[in-house]
């Protein structure tokens, strides 16, 4: 193991990296799999640079709340390397244990000043972080301890960080302005869920998206049972348990598990795991995934079919079709085609239809905001309508390459209806023929599943057939183990079957 690197030189990686995903909208997993990979950090250096990183980005608003009540300047004029700093010594003082205020202090100061190598900018910091420090009552309360909500922020597992003045707004006379500022979502997004969720419902999906979130592992049961797997896992000290097929392990990174070169097993959440699932292969179907990168589910597919039948794999990116060429050679699956390709309207270059159809389609990621951390802050409210124009696209073009008697599966990462039943339902009703039935489940969050409630009927070139709705699913994120997100299985047949 290498030795530890200078606790300030970690800080400084994390904040060259939080200035790269916001100004040349970069992501943070992909620039941290990068610089982890160098091989001159340890494995605590690792551990506490992703800390740093994605606990700065989920808090990114409640930080910048507090600074703005402690500075003279407005944030807007501050110098960026100043205001990284400041957000990063806030995060340790108020979210993290282990790290002596003073430390976290101290550090971002020495930080300022080898950046700005200005004493007016090192002064500043020193004084914001000091008066914010002073001002904590209490870092870790109880809610019961709670009597001001607008001195309170929360931390973590019902504690409560609090403080000797207000800081934000009072929930009684601005909801949506306090959850925003004390959970750290943008105000849009929160008005959306209270809406549609009300307020205990959107404060979990809060917390849960501000928890740094498991790692599920699918195991390549073709290469080693889940049995063999976790026993390997034993054998080099890696905790880990199961969940239904899913090896969870603990805070491991990524390449010090045994058994990811040789393909023994897929990093994917719990809940994507459901969609190759839900489309009910079996064994010499040909298959089509219209959105395929990385490879996630297309791997999956594969090892369902047992090494028989063919997949179609394609994608617009031909980087990201690289990704599933390098993933399917790494778990040993032969049974696929690369297509690069439009999925949108007429872009798929088929003349051919398909057992099966599976559409991870491209979407708003509120169900796995805690881990795409920075998406939170690129996404703006008009994206969910363009977004929901483009995925009806791509399922009215997936519905078309349907066999008669097959499945298409639609899915997203997304919590948002205009992204998931309200395009199923638009697909449905907008169909002259047939009789339309009313989806039945709500929008809770609950898991819920319809079957066979809506039909209609259309000619093609040749012959008439008709879809339904077999089967949906939906998780909020918080509810249910794993991320959030939606599953809708369509089934096309022909009359009177």
């Amino acid at each position: 193991m290498k030795n530890s690197s200078p606790e300030t030189n970690v800080r400084h990686e994390a904040i060259r990296i939080l200035r790269a995903i916001d100004e040349q909208e970069v992501f943070a997993r992909e620039l941290l799999s990068e610089r982890c990979s160098r091989g001159d950090l340890s494995e605590r250096d690792k551990g506490l640079l992703t800390e740093l990183t994605n606990g700065v980005i989920r808090h990114r608003l409640t930080l910048d709340t507090i600074i703005s009540s402690f500075s003279k300047i407005p944030l807007a004029r501050i110098e960026p390397w100043i205001i990284y700093a400041l957000r990063l010594g806030l995060y340790q003082i108020i979210f993290l244990d282990r790290i002596p205020s003073s430390a976290a202090v101290n550090t971002s100061v020495e930080l300022v000043k080898k950046l700005t190598r200005r004493t007016d900018a090192t002064r500043f910091t020193n004084a914001v972080l000091r008066s914010i420090e002073r001002s904590i009552q209490k870092k870790s309360a109880p809610a019961s301890e709670i009597t001001d909500p607008r001195k309170a922020l929360y931390r973590r597992e019902n504690t409560w960080c609090t403080f000797h003045v207000p800081l934000f707004p009072s929930p009684d006379e601005a909801l949506s302005s306090y959850l925003a500022m004390n959970y750290s979502h943008p105000e849009w997004l929160i008005q959306r869920w209270l809406s549609r969720y009300g307020k205990e419902k959107t404060m979990e999906i809060c917390r849960s998206n501000n928890r740094a979130p498991e790692l599920f592992l699918r195991i390549n049961q073709r290469k080693i049972s889940i049995r063999e797997f976790t026993a390997l896992l034993d054998q080099k000290g890696i905790p880990s348990h199961t969940v239904g097929n899913a090896v969870v392990v603990g805070d491991t990174a990524v390449s010090e598990i045994p058994g990811f070169a040789e393909g023994l097993f897929f990093v994917q959440d719990i809940s994507a795991m459901k969609a190759a699932e839900f489309l009910k292969v079996d064994k010499s179907h040909t298959v089509l995934d219209l959105c395929a990168a990385p490879g996630g589910k297309t791997t999956h597919i594969a090892e369902l079919l047992e090494g028989t039948g063919w997949i179609y794999a394609m994608d617009i990116s031909p980087s990201r079709l690289q990704l599933v060429k390098e993933n399917c050679r790494r778990m040993g699956i032969h049974n696929v085609s690369l297509v690069c390709g439009d999925a949108s309207e007429d872009g798929a270059p088929f003349q051919m239809q398909f057992d099966r159809v599976l559409i991870d389609a491209p979407c708003s990621n509120t169900g796995v905001l805690a881990r795409r951390a920075e998406a939170r802050w690129r996404l703006k409210e008009g994206d969910i309508e363009s977004l929901a124009s483009l995925q009806y696209s791509i399922l009215t073009a997936g519905a078309a390459l349907m066999k008669p008697d097959g499945y298409l599966v639609y899915s997203t990462c997304s919590i948002e209806p205009e992204e998931n039943q309200a395009i199923i339902k638009k697909f449905i009703t907008q169909q002259d023929l047939g009789q339309i039935l009313p989806i039945r489940g709500g929008e809770d969050g609950n898991k819920k599943t319809c079957e066979k409630t809506k039909t209609f009927h259309r000619h093609s070139a040749d012959n008439e057939f008709s879809f339904y709705l077999d089967a949906e699913e939906y998780h909020l994120p918080g509810m249910t183990v794993g991320d959030g997100g939606y599953l809708a299985r369509l089934c096309k047949r022909r009359p009177g079957r």
